[in-house]
């Protein structure tokens, strides 16, 4: 029997509404000689004498932890093999080869991949070891991704764990698609998860109907990074309010997607949309392909049904991005104020992401000052503004982009501000955020 660890590398909150941890225990679980059990940032200290300890990797903020983690696992755990895996594996594990035996590059539904590396199998596809192949940034590049051609039935988690105080509240995942069609030169997720892929319409109701059956849920929640571009996705909707009469939580909407007959089977109260950037112009270079004229039609719509409140989200710091474009924002929230009782507003910088057609442009540090002064010029109209802690994005960015050196300042400074004032002190900070060659 092989015992087995899973952790997500954060709290308990934000682990039990990751899909990646319930496909993972589930999948596991099913051979009769493993046993997983899955653990968090709360409760992973009590882990030991495992035989392979996984780790997925979801955010690179995540890091910091994921190191003291796995220094604290492996004296007490000296047989375990270190297994990590998720977007940030696929997409540049250089900066943690350090810490783990291996990194799954892939997704592992309909494969043997996790039990052969639980089992120790070197010669395994879609499998990184930093040891062997090499810590180089082109070592990395030659192994080559593993994906399921199709999603099916196999292999999805029906039977979930939930709690009130997940992300989403006691909510059922259903993964209605994987992979972007869209042409966004910003997402990552669209490069490491491509080609799109949808499920079949008769294939989600049976997940419905059977993760309903087995799953203490009070909602449904609809994961996919485009979740309007499903061809199906009313009728599926109808089919979950009708038999089941759940709320469903679809993650945002595309304004280009956005329909009454979509709106009102879904039943919310905010729509929310991300423009990501204040003009049309600016959105058409960055390939988000989303016009003035899909967002008037979206509020429009939106109105019309009895919606009050409205979630937009933007970047800055974008390739070509000019001072008219941060109007733009600026305009375009306050016209939303004033036809909507509520209205936030989320403004974060635009992060250079590997594997993305915009690796090599640089982090703008001069988007702290643009993230101020949108929220300066909203809060004058009643328009909440949020952000990310504007340090801990620019870790993200050293984090996405950094190689193998980095793994010995991860194990030396335990903060992303530590790691960030050692980089400003040795004049390497550019090195991480400004453009690539």
């Amino acid at each position: 029997m092989k015992n087995v660890a899973l952790i997500y590398p954060n709290k308990f909150k934000g682990g039990i509404s990751c899909l990646a941890m319930h496909v993972l225990y589930h999948h596991l679980n099913k051979y009769r000689d493993v046993r997983c059990d899955m653990y968090f940032l709360e409760n992973y200290s009590q882990i030991k004498n495992r035989d392979a300890i996984i780790i997925t990797l979801q955010y690179e903020n995540d890091y910091f932890n994921v190191v003291r983690i796995v220094e604290e696992l492996r004296s007490k755990n000296p047989d375990a093999i270190f297994i990590a895996g998720g977007p940030c594996s696929m997409a540049n594990p250089l900066p943690l080869s350090d810490f783990f035996d291996v990194f799954v590059v892939g997704e592992i539904e309909g494969s043997d991949i996790m039990y052969r590396l639980i089992n120790r199998e070197r010669d395994v596809e879609g499998a990184y070891f930093p040891e062997y192949h090499g810590r180089s940034r082109e070592d990395f590049r030659r192994i080559e991704r593993v994906y399921p051609r199709k999603l099916g039935i196999e292999d999805y988690p029906v039977r979930q764990f939930t709690h009130p105080s997940g992300a989403y509240g006691k909510a059922y995942l259903l993964e209605i698609g994987r992979g972007c069609p869209r042409r966004c030169k910003f997402c990552m997720a669209r490069a490491i998860y491509y080609p799109p892929r949808f499920r079949k319409l008769e294939d989600l109701i049976y997940l419905v109907d059977e993760g309903l059956k087995y799953t203490d849920a009070e909602k449904v929640a609809l994961i996919a990074p485009s979740v309007g571009d499903y061809r199906h996705i009313v009728d599926l909707c109808q089919y979950i309010r009708e038999r089941y009469n759940l709320p469903i939580s679809p993650s945002s909407l595309r304004a280009d997607t956005v329909s009454e007959e979509l709106l009102k089977v879904l039943d919310i109260r905010t729509l929310t949309i991300a423009p990501e950037a204040g003009s049309e112009r600016l959105r058409d270079y960055i390939g988000k392909d989303i016009s003035d004229e899909d967002i008037e039609r979206a509020l429009e719509v939106a109105k019309g049904i009895g919606i009050e409140g409205v979630k937009l989200y933007f970047m800055v710091g974008l390739p070509t991005e000019e001072r008219e474009d941060i109007e733009g924002i600026i305009n375009m929230c306050k016209d939303v104020k004033r036809r909507f009782r509520r209205v936030s507003v989320s403004v974060n910088p635009f992060v250079p992401k590997p594997c993305t057609e915009f690796e090599k442009e640089p982090f703008n540090m001069e988007s702290k000052k643009t993230i101020k002064y949108i929220e300066k010029s909203l809060r004058k109209y009643g328009i909440q503004v949020t952000y990310e802690n504007f340090n801990s994005m620019v870790v993200q960015c050293v984090l996405a982009r950094g190689d193998a050196s980095l793994g010995g300042l991860l194990r030396k400074y335990k903060k992303p501000n530590q790691l960030l004032r050692y980089l400003k002190k040795k004049g390497l900070l550019e090195r991480y955020i400004g453009p690539l060659e």
